[in-house]
């Protein structure tokens, strides 16, 4: 490996709000199962990433992209003894929508693949995101980043609906409203008795069904949730210890041990 030691830098883009950028080496570390809001897309550098997904098991060697859609759960580990090298993009799905209804003619888009051979691209997302680590003109800094992601969506999006193994989501179904009350309270201390009230179903029979919906138990997801919007707050700057407040996490250190393990790195780590 080109840098040794394991080490992480998650930040926001300064050319977009809509853009986060992780730069990251592991070698004995590994992500808890995790889902990120946005389009997660990479470049591995060197060594090989495995992860662990609805259906199996995918390793991404050094040369190609790994994929993952909005909410799609996975964990991260290295695949070989060197351990992986890689660079990381997160597209805000607004930005992707607004990019894929203006060059695909559609909003609704997904990825089929999660390890993407493309050599090409590989180079041309590597400078972007090198790129974005000496940006001082945010004009430039972000004609880099919607010219990445238009390459992005035209030569790998899918669109239509998504094939999915489990069954078709009606907004009507109990998990559905399960979710929504954990967006709706997520701040807050949540039962599983308040969650099968609200969907109208049986405890056991809602924590199975909502595992099946959303690859994660429902305080697994209401974890996650909140992880992901306290990432975000750490990325304007604020102190951890105030995001920790904000966001329902016991203390600091709670914060801390889920940002670790979902994230790959402390929230001293996470810097606008």
């Amino acid at each position: 490996m080109a840098e040794e030691g394991e080490h992480a830098r998650l930040w926001a883009a300064p050319g977009s709000a809509q853009v986060e950028l992780l730069s990251a080496r592991f070698e004995r570390f590994a992500f808890d199962r995790h889902s990120h809001e946005q389009l997660s897309v990479g470049v591995i550098e060197e060594g090989a990433e495995g992860l662990h997904l609805v259906g199996g098991k995918v390793v991404v060697p050094a040369g190609q992209l790994v994929i993952l859609n909005p909410g799609q759960v996975h964990t991260g580990f290295a695949a070989e003894e060197s351990g992986w090298r890689y660079r990381m993009f997160y597209f805000d799905t607004a930005m992707v929508d607004e990019l894929a209804a203006e060059h695909l003619g559609v909003r609704d888009v997904w990825f089929a693949r999660t390890a993407v051979p493309d050599p090409d691209l590989f180079a041309g997302l590597r400078r972007v995101h090198r790129a974005q680590e000496r940006a001082s003109d945010p004009l430039t800094a972000e004609s880099l980043l919607l010219g990445a992601l238009t390459t992005v969506l035209r030569r790998h999006a899918s669109t239509g609906r998504a094939v999915t193994t489990g069954p078709r989501r009606d907004p009507r179904r109990g998990p559905d409203l399960a979710r929504q009350l954990l967006h709706d309270r997520w701040t807050e201390p949540v039962t599983v008795a308040e969650l099968s009230a609200a969907s109208g179903m049986p405890r056991a029979t809602l924590i199975a069904a909502f595992r099946q919906a959303y690859g994660l138990p429902p305080h697994a997801y209401l974890l996650r949730l909140r992880a992901n919007r306290a990432r975000r707050l750490l990325l304007t700057g604020r102190r951890p210890a105030e995001v920790a407040a904000a966001t329902g996490f016991a203390d600091q250190a709670h914060l801390t041990r889920v940002c670790k393990r979902y994230f790959g790195v402390t929230p001293g780590a996470i810097r606008p």
